[in-house]
C-alpha cells in the first residue's frame, strides 16, 4: 500500500532563474484530500493514477477526473480538486523556473484544458517518487540539483504522453506564438489565413478577437513570471511581447482587476512552502501546505 508523504524544499535561486527547480513532492491515497479556491505561487503537476474525482476553476467550471489523468496547475490561478468518496491515488510535484516558459511555448500543457487523460501510468512512476523523496529529504545544492533534474525529466515524460507530433491547430499555434513581436497580418499569413479568417476562427473557438486572445495569452504568461520570478515589471512586459511597459500595466490592471505590482504582492502574501514546512508524516495535508 502506498505511503502518504509530502516534502518541501527551498532550492537555490540559480535553479529558478535558469532551469526547473523542484519545490516539493508527495504522494497520497485516500478520500479526504480536497482543495477548494486555492492559488499556488508555482506550477504543479498532479498525476492521478487510480480512482475518480473532480477539478474546478473559473475557466473550466467543475470537470470530472478519471484515472489515469494529469492535472496541470498554474501560478496565480484559483482552482480546486479532490477525490470522490471512493478515493483516489495522486502523485504531485511543485516546480518553478525560467524553463516553464519554454515548456509553455512547446505545448507541454494547455492552460484551457488543465485536466488531461493519459492512456496509462508510466512504468517509471514508482522509481521517480522514490528518488524525489530521497533527494528532498536532504538539504544542500547537490540534493536540490538532483531533485530538480528528476522533476524536469518527469514533467517531460508526462508532457510527451499528450503532446502531438502533428502541427498544432491554428488557435493553439496562434497562442503559442503570442510573445513574438510580429503584425497580425504576419500571424494570419503564417497560419494560412487572411485577417478575416483568423478573426472568425478565434471568435468561434474562444469568443475573443485575435487581439483580445493575443493579449490574454501574454497576460497569462506574465502572471506566472510575476509570481515565480523577481524580474522587474518592465522586463516581464517585454518578455511576454509588450514593447510599452505602461500599456502592459494598463491592460493587466483592466483585465485582472489590479496592477502587476499589486498582483505580485498579493501572491507573495500567500503562505509559502518553505523548509520549515518539511515533513514526511502520514497522512499528508495537500500540496498547498494547508
Amino acid at each position: 500500500m502506498m505511503e502518504n508523504w509530502a516534502t518541501y524544499a527551498n532550492p537555490a535561486r540559480a535553479l529558478v532563474d535558469v532551469t526547473i527547480a523542484c519545490l516539493g513532492a508527495g504522494e497520497y491515497a485516500g478520500a479526504h484530500e480536497v482543495v477548494r479556491d486555492r492559488q499556488l505561487r508555482s506550477h504543479a503537476l498532479v498525476l492521478i493514477s487510480e480512482g475518480r474525482g473532480w477539478y474546478s476553476s473559473p475557466l473550466t467550471g467543475e470537470v470530472p477526473v478519471v484515472a489515469p489523468a494529469l492535472l496541470w496547475l498554474f501560478p496565480g490561478v484559483k482552482h480546486g480538486y479532490g477525490p470522490l468518496a471512493s478515493g483516489w491515488a495522486e502523485h504531485w510535484v511543485l516546480f518553478s523556473g525560467a524553463a516553464t516558459r519554454a515548456l509553455d511555448e512547446l505545448g507541454a500543457w494547455q492552460r484551457t484544458t488543465p485536466v488531461v487523460s493519459v492512456a496509462e501510468v508510466p512504468d517509471t512512476l514508482g522509481q521517480t517518487f522514490v528518488r524525489l523523496r530521497r533527494h528532498l529529504a536532504h538539504s544542500g545544492p547537490a540534493s536540490a540539483l538532483r531533485a530538480s533534474a528528476v522533476t524536469y525529466a518527469w514533467i517531460g515524460e508526462l508532457a510527451a504522453l499528450t503532446m502531438s507530433d502533428c502541427p498544432p491547430d491554428s488557435i493553439v499555434a496562434f497562442t503559442r506564438g503570442a510573445t513574438r513581436r510580429v503584425s497580425m497580418e504576419v500571424r494570419a499569413r503564417e497560419l494560412g489565413m487572411g485577417i478575416a479568417q483568423l478573426r472568425a476562427a478565434t471568435l468561434a473557438a474562444t469568443g475573443l478577437t485575435p487581439l483580445q486572445l493575443l493579449i490574454e495569452s501574454r497576460l497569462a504568461r506574465a502572471q506566472a513570471l510575476l509570481v515565480e520570478t523577481r524580474l522587474e515589471v518592465s522586463t516581464i512586459a517585454r518578455q511576454v511581447g509588450f514593447d510599452d511597459p505602461s500599456y502592459f500595466s494598463r491592460q493587466f490592471t483592466q483585465r485582472r482587476g489590479r496592477s502587476p505590482s499589486q498582483f505580485r504582492e498579493e501572491q507573495r502574501r500567500m503562505p509559502s512552502l518553505s523548509p520549515a514546512h518539511n515533513r514526511t508524516d502520514a497522512p499528508r495535508k495537500s500540496i498547498h501546505g494547508s
